[in-house]
């Protein structure tokens, strides 16, 4: 995709009816985010032990315009940068308001753009926004701008907020991967068009991934634009 504009497919979840294949436990889910991260702190060694760290770091300034707990953001993030991770790709979050009152402590905020930043806007409609966007769609991506809409997450059909938390980052790290590979879709994996009960079940876990020709494509990309 070139910067300016927008991709053409958009990820969408939470087809399919309510189920107990689509309920979580809280408590497992608990337990399992210390493995998920440790996995992701490990990977990047597995994957790639001849490249640089500073190579293949991006740089994310969140907008958190939705108002989300501090707390479910930070899950959510974390699911992102475990599915990267496993990549070998580092993401960097900055919380950067960009709202006229709102300021951030965050000194990284103030730098100018380059292209290693990303810039992730979470809205609760992106209808609000003045763009086009289909109601089941959960985001999109504008050139290096990632936004995320929470209005059609909130359906999922789940009961667990811990699952729906997890949701929000697999959208987040799908649309980053549209700012980084473009708007292609894949049959498989994280960037899959669209989401049923499949992608919904506690196994996606290790299937909500990017490809071997796609954490290739991710590492390029990366590292060009880290001038590498």
């Amino acid at each position: 995709m070139t910067k300016g504009n927008k991709a053409g497919s958009l990820a969408n979840v939470g087809e399919g009816k309510n189920g107990s294949s689509t309920t979580i436990a809280v408590a497992g889910l608990a337990m399992l985010i210390s493995l998920w991260m440790g996995t992701a702190r490990n990977s990047l060694a597995k994957r790639d032990s001849g490249t640089r760290s500073a190579d293949l770091k991006m740089s994310v300034r969140v907008d958190n315009n939705a108002g989300i707990a501090a707390k479910k953001l930070r899950f959510a993030e974390s699911e992102a940068a475990r599915i990267y991770a496993m990549a070998g790709i580092y993401l960097e979050w900055h919380e950067c308001p960009v709202t006229a009152r709102a300021q951030s402590a965050d000194s990284v905020c103030a730098a100018p753009l380059t292209p290693s930043v990303l810039r992730l806007r979470i809205v609760d409609s992106a209808k609000l926004m003045r763009i086009r966007s289909s109601s089941e769609a959960s985001g999109y991506t504008i050139g290096d701008l990632v936004l995320v809409q929470l209005e059609y997450l909130q359906k999922l059909p789940t009961l667990s907020e811990y699952f729906r938390d997890l949701m929000l980052g697999r959208v987040i790290a799908h649309e980053i991967g549209h700012a980084l590979l473009g708007g292609g879709h894949s049959s498989q994996g994280i960037m899959q068009a669209r989401w049923g009960t499949e992608q919904l079940k506690l196994r996606a876990l290790s299937e909500m991934v990017f490809t071997l020709d796609q954490e290739k494509a991710l590492q390029l990309a990366v590292k060009m634009r880290n001038g590498q």
